[in-house]
């Protein structure tokens, strides 16, 4: 972001020096003032976001990116990160982890935080399971939420998916619950639904907003890939069983 905001100020000087030599050394210093102070505070604002928010998210992937192994086998991916004119930030990494494609975003903006997990899942269902609160339940009521039955994960979240007898025994069964659970309570995440990649292939989507990569625990990188490939096998399993 640093960079951008330079290049700016060597346009700005580019244009204040033209205009000075083209009206023969006219200058309207109230504007050229009142420009340099604004660019300057954006400067500042981009060398604490290099500083410390770049910094912050590349830890936060890496902790993902160390598990995943890329297109020649070797465990440990390499993590990029784009900035754009927008003051956002992408932090990304990609791989496989026991052979499923696998893709971790960061996306960050001054009001906007999110990480994004996708892992490759060939369950046939449409499945969106949401964090229980307000917001979750009003959206649940639009459409027909599932009723699981289990006091834990009705307590937790709300599910709504196309086959929902299919969805509710998978979704009892003890390694599935404790992996939903593990998400949702020590992992914090927000949603986790079915839908397709980048590349339009099948995936299962783990969603976090409000993502604080600062105060991330690296641990918990470990636990959303086991517990999201645990859930994408057990659902395609079920799936292939009907």
């Amino acid at each position: 972001m640093t960079k951008h905001v330079l290049f700016l100020g060597v346009i700005g000087v580019a244009l204040s020096t033209f205009i000075w030599v083209v009206f023969n050394g006219y200058n309207d210093t109230r504007f050229t003032g009142l420009l340099f102070k604004l660019w300057f505070v954006c400067l500042l604002i981009a060398i604490v976001s290099d500083a410390f928010i770049r910094p912050a998210a590349k830890r936060a992937v890496s902790a993902f990116a160390a598990l995943l192994s890329n297109e020649g086998g070797q465990v440990g991916c390499k993590v990029t990160q784009h900035s754009g004119w927008r003051a956002d930030l992408r932090t990304t990494t990609s791989g496989s982890l026991h052979g499923r494609r696998t893709t971790v975003l960061v996306f960050q903006q001054p009001r906007t935080s999110y990480l994004k997990l996708e892992m490759a899942c060939r369950t046939p269902w449409v499945l969106d399971i949401r964090r229980r609160n307000l917001a979750s339940e009003a959206l649940a009521w639009v459409g027909a939420p599932l009723d699981i039955g289990d006091e834990a994960l009705d307590k937790t979240i709300v599910i709504q998916g196309d086959e929902e007898a299919a969805i509710r025994q998978w979704a009892t069964q003890p390694v599935v619950k404790e992996g939903i659970l593990s998400l949702f309570q020590t992992c914090g995440i927000t949603s986790l639904t079915t839908g397709s990649g980048s590349e339009g292939e099948p995936v299962l989507r783990a969603h976090y907003v409000r993502f604080r990569p600062r105060f991330f625990p690296q641990a918990h990188a470990v636990s959303m890939l086991n517990d999201l490939d645990g859930l994408a096998a057990s659902s395609e399993a079920a799936s292939d069983r009907r």
